[in-house]
């Protein structure tokens, strides 16, 4: 019988610069109401698509920045798996560059950019897309290996 301790045999040394993870996730309705309960964060321009029309120019509610920030977590946590490392996430940078319109699906590429050989840490660039190529998001983040 193997265990967790087992499976998580990867090394600081053994991670490639350059190796990229991606994953998709739609951004409906459902994940927003989800998030906005998680957070505690109900403005109308997030819940409300007849508001947000009215109000603005979107054609529909928009996802909250740090939930398109949060997206990072699933990709980061397939490329732990792929290296067989744990790490622990000690900062993340954002920039948004459009809005994530309800409906939208979003595809985040990380990608280890730098190995921060004293302290075993490594920084990923991060880029999301729209379902039309469009970037919505880049930043990156720092995280200590284990």
């Amino acid at each position: 019988m193997t265990t967790d301790v087992d499976i998580w045999t990867g090394t600081y040394e053994e991670l490639p610069l350059g190796a990229c993870e991606e994953s998709d996730h739609l951004i409906d309705g459902n994940a927003i109401d989800a998030f906005a309960d998680a957070i505690q964060s109900y403005n109308p321009f997030h819940m409300d698509g007849d508001w947000t029309r009215a109000n603005t120019h979107y054609p529909d509610r928009i996802a909250h920045g740090v939930m398109t920030t949060a997206l990072m977590s699933k990709p980061l946590v397939q490329f732990c798996e792929r290296f067989k490392i744990r790490t622990a996430l000690l900062s993340t940078s954002s920039k948004y560059t459009r809005p994530v319109v309800a409906g939208d699906t979003i595809t985040t590429v990380i990608r280890l950019v730098e190995k921060i050989d004293d302290r075993k840490r490594i920084r990923f660039d991060v880029e999301r897309k729209n379902q039309r190529g469009e970037t919505v998001m880049l930043g990156e983040m720092l995280e200590q290996t284990l």
